[in-house]
């Protein structure tokens, strides 16, 4: 099953932009989103994601996550 387009954009606009903030992906949407709008279609994209994973029996979203990601977002850090 594809993901609905409204959830696709947001998908491909944060592959596009991987450094921008969810109030810069949203400016870059047509017609602009808000900072709320754009995480939530991502958060709805991501559990898509990971109920079809889980249909095929393959990891989920979760699986690509690095310790690196992590570090480079400030979670966990001192």
């Amino acid at each position: 099953a594809e993901a609905p387009e409204h959830l696709a954009l947001a998908g491909r606009l944060r592959l596009a932009h991987r450094q921008a903030s969810l109030e810069e992906l949203g400016a870059l949407a047509e017609p602009p989103l808000t900072k709320d709008a754009v995480a939530g279609r991502i958060r709805r994209l991501l559990a898509l994601a990971d109920r079809r994973a889980v249909e095929l029996g393959v990891p989920g979203t979760e699986a690509s996550l690095t310790p690196e990601l992590f570090v480079d977002a400030g979670v966990g850090a001192d």
